[in-house]
């Protein structure tokens, strides 16, 4: 067996770095594939919860939705229905029962408020859906 020798050399101490000697060099750390991909799933993870946060927050949805302006409504009248039973389900906001039979007859042109079962009405829509 062969036996050689080694020189060891000494850590600086602090005297020494401030005397001015070499400081030693900077060590780099690099994650490895399996930090690389955590960092990533977390960044991804913490981007979804800031969306999420932003739309629920900000309503931003609404501002994204394509509004069309409604057309004429058609319902079909089932056996039993009148034009005032609709009227408490179908009246627009701000818009009383009575302003409602009558924008319904004259929308269908009904000389009176009865309709029968299987006849189809179009019902009015309100001014704000129409803009």
């Amino acid at each position: 067996m062969r036996t050689g020798t080694a020189t060891v050399l000494a850590f600086p101490t602090q005297r020494a770095q401030r005397e001015g000697a070499a400081p030693r060099a900077r060590v780099r750390l690099e994650l490895t594939r399996r930090g690389r991909r955590a960092v990533a799933g977390l960044a991804f993870v913490l981007g979804l919860l800031v969306a999420a946060v932003a739309l629920l927050t900000l309503d931003l949805s609404s501002a994204f939705a394509v509004s069309e302006p409604e057309g004429p409504v058609t319902l079909t009248v089932e056996s039993g229905g009148t034009l005032w039973g609709y009227a408490e389900q179908y009246a627009p906001e701000g818009m009383s029962e009575q302003e409602f039979v009558t924008e319904v007859r004259s929308l269908n042109h009904l000389p009176t408020a009865r309709v029968t079962a299987g006849q189809e009405i179009e019902l009015p829509v309100s001014e704000d859906a129409a803009r």
